[in-house]
């Protein structure tokens, strides 16, 4: 054996001497992979499988947001962003989806599964459940649901109920969310409501304390008088002053100054509230500040009592109303034909994968044995 033989140097040329020495082997390898593909992906061995799907598109989130809502040009949205996808991914693949369409379609006997006798039915119903459904998101914003089925009623038959379980999902905590935002703004409306009748009450109160009627009217007919009596007090006294000076202090000018005395009672009592009139400028100007504080705070409680109103009445009729929350273009029907397994793909890859191997398991056979490759 010589030097330059027994190093087989690893080339082109070295790969097609040692097919050619190994082809009788390679090909038995090759052939009895082929048939191996060919008897475990028949009909009676490998069970064909229907493939069945549709595609679901989620409704906004944001038609239910109340900033928008209320908005003075609230915008409209329709379809969902990919987060809404992913919400509906992950609902899609939750247990609760899962047990639901396992037991209203009964997959444990589909699946060969016994949840009475066998040990841990759900990792085992699962795992099967798992490797013939998936859930893809896809461009559009939307969720493709496929199930593969030996029934292709029943592949489409799991597509539809998984769509209706996760549109049955959905649309709960969509109410729920409605429900809570209505309850939350009825709860303020009732606080508005509460508040502005106390307020009401408050000033209905003060008016009856301080005998503030008619604001404007009461506040021109006090003032009038209070002048009217300070003038026929002035009067008086200069008359008083004239009298004295003139005739001195006689009948007359004692006469005066009880009119004087009077008209000072008089205005006392219609200017300070210590007098102990029930109608004065000093106290009925207290009673209409207040009052008219109040009656300031009311009118804006009267303007966002009535926007809580409109907005509760907006809510109740969006809680009535039965707002979608996916948009399904098409159910998924019964396909007619098999998906899997793919026959011809199934040979061409284990030809192929056959061939790589035992191509490779020749070189290491003759770089092993050391034998020399004929020319």
């Amino acid at each position: 054996m010589s030097q330059a033989a027994s190093e087989n140097p690893f080339n082109l040329l070295y790969i097609f001497q040692t097919i050619k020495k190994y082809l009788v082997y390679i090909a038995i390898v090759v052939g009895v992979s082929a048939l191996l593909a060919f008897i475990l992906t028949l009909p009676f061995i490998y069970k064909p499988e229907f493939k069945a799907s549709t595609i679901i598109y989620p409704s906004s989130a944001e038609r239910y947001d109340v900033i928008n809502l209320f908005h003075d040009e609230p915008i409209l949205f329709l379809y969902g962003t990919s987060k809404e996808v992913e919400k509906l991914d992950n609902t899609a693949n939750t247990e609760e989806v899962k047990l639901h369409v396992i037991d209203s379609l009964n997959l444990w006997d589909a699946y060969g599964v016994d949840p009475e006798n066998d040990e841990s039915p759900k990792y085992y119903v699962y795992r099967t459940y798992d490797g013939n459904v998936s859930t893809t998101q896809v461009s559009g914003n939307g969720l493709e649901i496929t199930a593969y089925d030996v029934d292709p009623e029943r592949a489409a038959a799991i597509v539809n109920v998984i769509v209706k379980k996760v549109d049955e999902i959905t649309h709960r905590m969509v109410t729920e969310n409605k429900e809570g935002i209505l309850k939350m703004y009825q709860k303020g409306y009732q606080e508005l409501a509460e508040q502005l009748a106390l307020y009401t009450d408050s000033i209905r109160g003060i008016r009856q304390k301080y005998n503030v009627f008619n604001t404007e009217y009461q506040t021109q007919a006090l003032v009038q008088q209070v002048m009217q009596a300070e003038g026929e007090l002035a009067a008086k006294q200069a008359t008083l002053r004239s009298v004295l000076k003139n005739s001195g202090d006689g009948p007359q000018a004692a006469g005066l100054r009880l009119e004087v005395s009077a008209l000072r009672s008089r205005v006392y009592s219609l200017v300070n509230k210590n007098s102990g009139s029930s109608i004065n400028l000093e106290s009925f100007r207290e009673g209409l500040d207040q009052v008219l504080a109040l009656e300031e705070l009311c009118e804006y409680l009267s303007r966002d009592l009535k926007d809580a109103r409109e907005k509760v009445e907006y809510l109740q009729m969006m809680d009535e109303a039965n707002y979608t929350t996916l948009f399904i273009p098409e159910y998924a029907q019964a396909p007619d034909k098999k998906a899997r397994p793919i026959r011809w793909l199934i040979l061409v890859a284990t030809v192929l994968i056959s061939s790589l191997v035992s191509v490779m398991g020749a070189i290491l056979a003759d770089k092993l044995t050391g034998d020399e490759v004929e020319a």
